[in-house]
């Protein structure tokens, strides 16, 4: 009864979907020149035919200073046309689409934005073979304004046929940094103690639910921990979800790590060291990559469900919707998430190894993933698109 549950509709906000199942933002690829391709469209209409309810265009940054390098997409007049075609196919094939909302933060390896923007001034060593050793602090001025991009982005994809957005508040990204105290060190009202932490992303998730909030689903995608000694914990996320209860979270997407530290406490399973050193864009990247990799990705064994825990007690702590993600294999997971009052079901790596996953495991062909995480489509993701290799 509970694995049925999970095929049932669901109403977020001003958007209801066919069942339970969001294909959870997980960086696609597939553009050019900050560009859109038709590999991307394929990409979403391929999940909508194979069941899901609603899929996520991953990483929208929302200026051209919030982009982690160059040629990343970002929303605005000219990914326009392209990103409403995608919503299109998806809706023809029967979904819903999302599209995550993102900054960077410092982030970044993109020369053409000058000095990336943080919480606070800090050593960027993503970017820092790429001349951007350190990011400037933000002022009110420049919270302000990103602040308004993120509104303005948000009316775009409404504008573009969207069905929702996904404030993004995890992974080490900008509106991540300043949650976590491991790199928020400001003195003023916007750091400290977790209500003054908060208080800016809060804000930008003000701007965008009265931006679009009566026309599309307004979710965030939210750390519950950042895997790390030192940054943010569950119970200071439990805070976090109760205020955008409180502010009107159509869902949220409960997830964990962050991408300058702990880049694989998400995706548990094997690191591709191989392909991520090939994948080096210079000599200097490569060389560092071979040399310190083992050190700089760490490795976390793959089991099933393994945020359930941390998941548990942001559930235990709000009434909102809640979709859980981490570690979903098939039939017995999902009536267990279901039975524990999850609202939705987050998928990610199954879903790109197998676009009809659903389908087979509603109608019992399958009972589980083939899915074994070796993460080799992390590394096809710079190689023309995300693909599963097997």
């Amino acid at each position: 009864m509970c694995m049925e549950r999970a095929f049932q509709p669901v109403t977020l906000g001003p958007l209801t979907l066919k069942n339970r199942f969001i294909k959870s933002a997980t960086y696609e690829g597939f553009f050019e020149e900050g560009i859109p391709t038709q590999g991307l469209t394929d990409h979403h209409a391929a999940l909508a035919q194979g069941g899901v309810g609603m899929t996520t265009v991953s990483y929208g940054a929302v200026s051209p200073e919030g982009r982690t390098f160059h040629n990343q997409m970002y929303i605005h007049e000219g990914t326009l046309p392209a990103l409403a075609g995608v919503a299109e196919a998806v809706h023809r094939a029967g979904g819903k689409i999302s599209m995550q909302l993102t900054h960077c933060g410092f982030f970044s390896k993109n020369k053409e934005a000058g000095k990336p923007l943080g919480p606070s001034r800090l050593l960027n060593q993503y970017g820092l073979l790429n001349g951007l050793p350190f990011s400037k602090e933000m002022d009110r001025d420049d919270m302000e304004r990103t602040a308004g991009h993120f509104a303005l982005a948000a009316e775009r994809l409404a504008e573009a046929g969207y069905d929702a957005v996904e404030v993004h508040m995890g992974h080490g990204y900008l509106l991540s940094q300043f949650l976590s105290p491991a790199t928020n060190r400001r003195k003023d009202a916007y750091g400290g103690p977790i209500a003054n932490r908060a208080r800016f992303p809060l804000e930008v998730f003000r701007r965008v639910k009265e931006r679009v909030g009566h026309r599309l689903a307004v979710l965030v995608k939210l750390n519950m921990s950042d895997g790390f000694r030192g940054g943010l914990t569950v119970e200071e996320s439990s805070y976090v979800a109760q205020e955008l209860e409180r502010l009107g979270a159509d869902a949220l997407v409960l997830t964990g790590g962050f991408t300058s530290k702990t880049p694989f406490y998400l995706m548990r399973g094997e690191v591709p060291l191989k392909g991520m050193i090939q994948n080096g864009e210079n000599a200097a990247e490569k060389i560092t990559m071979a040399l310190f990799g083992p050190l700089i990705v760490k490795k976390y064994p793959f089991t099933p469900l393994f945020f359930l825990d941390q998941a548990l007690q942001i559930r235990r702590s709000v009434k909102m919707p809640l979709a859980y993600l981490g570690g979903v294999d098939g039939r017995e997971d999902i009536s267990r998430l279901m039975d524990a009052g999850f609202d939705l079901i987050a998928l990610a790596r199954p879903l790109i190894h197998d676009p009809q996953f659903l389908l087979k495991l509603h109608t019992g062909e399958i009972d589980r993933t083939a899915c074994d995480r070796c993460n080799e489509c992390v590394v096809e993701m710079d190689r023309g698109g995300v693909r599963c290799v097997k």
